[in-house]
């Protein structure tokens, strides 16, 4: 009796994982910034699938930040969660003299149904294709 109880407790875990497990659907933003991360008031831009422009309130007026924690709070309030952070850099040079600069991003996403994350893939993506032709290419 003990070892069928053993056993049982066992395969607890495994009946457990064999559960299926609901997709999850996320929409991403990329948030891009302009001006120094050490000085107050830069501007934020954000790439919501269908064009990148500077962040607006609901008044429509232009967003500015005192730093970027500011800015990362204020999305994470709106829903968002930091998925990745990142930055490019970019330069030259002439004659042993150059310059670079540095843009940081971050990839932010919200979690959504699966007809939202279909309705923003399709609203992001420049096509010819119809929605069935996509679908069948996704496949």
């Amino acid at each position: 009796m003990k070892r069928l109880l053993v056993i049982l407790l066992m395969c607890i875990p495994i009946v457990c994982n064999a559960q299926t497990k609901e997709s999850k659907y996320y929409i991403y933003s990329i948030v891009s910034f302009e001006g120094d991360f050490t000085k107050e008031d830069f501007k934020v831009y954000f790439d919501d699938g269908m064009e990148v422009k500077r962040l607006r309130n609901e008044k429509g007026t232009k967003m500015r930040f005192s730093t970027p924690a500011g800015a990362l709070m204020y999305f994470i309030s709106q829903g968002w969660e930091m998925y990745l952070n990142g930055s490019t850099s970019e330069g030259s040079s002439f004659q042993g003299t150059g310059s670079s600069t540095t843009s940081s991003y971050w990839i932010l996403r919200k979690p959504c149904t699966k007809e939202d994350f279909e309705k923003a893939v399709e609203e992001a993506t420049k096509s010819d294709l119809t929605k069935k032709e996509m679908t069948d290419v996704a496949k």
